[in-house]
């Protein structure tokens, strides 16, 4: 990361842990002294949101959502906010503590982690409380009520704390990213909802709050046959995509390569991980369309005719509707249709210019096109990185996303001068780097 951006991130933690410490030094000068039967469900939940974390929720390929979110809005409806703030905050300090075992958090991040879920526990507790005189002893509409905004407050504070260190972090807004995947917000709402029913019946009996424990259980135990149906069909489907790499052996494993350079591509341009697995995803099958050109024209050694070329130029569109049917490569179809779309409005099938071609489309563009460039094919060889580097910075602002090729450029270590630059001065190949 940038020394700047570090510095920013360095900023945001800092504000954030502030902010939390003066809200719960506050909300402990106004509060009460717990009594034994809430230190009891305090010590309860504390238990329940380090479990929560340590075994996460697996709702897709290499996508995993913690479960904690149902304990901690049982703490907020029945401890008082500062409590409820202290049993978030601890457990989710105990939980990423443990997971250091395993090398997976740093300090910065256990600081905001824990801030920002007391903070938005302390939200949903202080909201919750300011809207009921008898929280959970009297069961009614305007308990309901209070406990749905109070899932609001929970849920808008953790978002926009998150929203403002990833702006830190990548130096740019992904509110449209955040608004477009939401697909967690269905489970979260499962897990709400099942914080309220249980935080309601421990108000009769203390010792049901455990019961959270197997709405929890049943989500592990149905995710995980989901997500094992789901990981068998990707592989399916990408094992069909290695077959169609075989059928050429100049291209083996061209679809693993491109796949790669996607990674380092959009991490470079600041994107989520769910975002560049996404790309990654449709990188991996870009070219699985290819299973329906014939052999004569996928490995033709001399020119294309015209009724060949048009042949060559249906596999995006096939490969687009063959993986639409399944739910891990459906979000990026839209790459693997575009992905032979051009910066200047001249690729196909659509013909689509500049930032009308998806994101995901122009970062496989530039990754198919680098290593379409040092592969050995049937019409010609392999050229050199140096060479391959220069026609990259030729073409970037013609053919491909400039701001894409800087980006590759970066994740390489090159140095991005002359990109765009069309000058006669610059060295050219006489061979197109378009790749088929």
């Amino acid at each position: 990361m940038e020394p700047r951006r570090e510095r920013n991130v360095q900023v945001v933690v800092f504000a954030v842990f502030g902010l939390a410490a003066s809200a719960e030094a506050v909300a402990i000068a106004t509060g009460g002294v717990p009594g034994l039967r809430e230190l009891a469900a305090g010590a309860m939940l504390f238990a329940l949101v380090v479990a929560s974390r340590l075994f996460p929720l697996h709702i897709g390929y290499k996508r995993k959502m913690l479960t904690d979110s149902g304990s901690l809005f049982a703490a907020a409806l029945v401890l008082q906010p500062w409590l409820a703030g202290a049993v978030a905050a601890g457990g989710m300090g105990a939980a990423e503590l443990v997971s250091q075992r395993t090398g997976a958090r740093s300090l910065k991040q256990l600081v905001f982690n824990s801030s920002q879920r007391l903070l938005s526990v302390m939200a949903a507790a202080t909201v919750f409380h300011a809207l009921t005189a008898e929280p959970l002893t009297e069961p009614g509409v305007s308990l309901g009520m209070a406990a749905t905004v109070a899932v609001g407050a929970m849920f808008i504070t953790n978002d926009l704390l998150l929203l403002g260190v990833i702006f830190a972090q990548v130096g740019r807004s992904i509110l449209r990213d955040w608004l477009v995947d939401r697909s967690d917000v269905p489970y979260d709402l499962a897990l709400y909802a099942s914080g309220f029913v249980v935080a309601l019946a421990a108000s009769f009996h203390l010792w049901l709050l455990p019961l959270l424990v197997f709405p929890i259980a049943v989500f592990h135990r149905a995710m995980r046959t989901q997500v094992t149906l789901r990981t068998q069909t990707r592989e399916a489907v990408e094992a069909l995509a290695d077959v169609v790499d075989m059928r050429d052996p100049y291209t083996f494993n061209h679809s693993h390569r491109v796949a790669e350079f996607v990674r380092g591509i959009g991490v470079h341009l600041g994107l989520s991980q769910d975002v560049v697995e996404e790309i990654a995803a449709a990188a991996r099958v870009h070219d699985v369309g290819k299973i329906g050109v014939r052999d004569a024209v996928l490995l033709k050694a001399g020119p294309l005719t015209d009724e060949e070329y048009a042949e060559i130029k249906r596999h995006p569109d096939i490969g687009a509707r063959l993986t639409a049917r399944f739910p891990d490569f459906a979000r990026g179809t839209a790459y693997i249709r575009h992905h032979h779309e051009r910066w200047d409005g001249r690729g196909y099938p659509q013909g689509l210019r500049g930032q009308q071609i998806p994101l995901g489309a122009r970062i496989i563009s530039v990754a198919d096109t680098y290593d379409a460039l040092t592969s050995s094919r049937v019409y010609r060889s392999a050229l050199d990185e140096d060479v391959a580097r220069a026609e990259l910075a030729r073409v970037a602002g013609t053919q491909l996303d400039p701001e894409v090729v800087t980006a590759f450029f970066a994740f390489k270590g090159w140095v991005p001068a002359g990109i765009g630059q069309t000058n006669a001065s610059r060295a050219t190949v006489p061979v197109s780097t378009t790749p088929v």
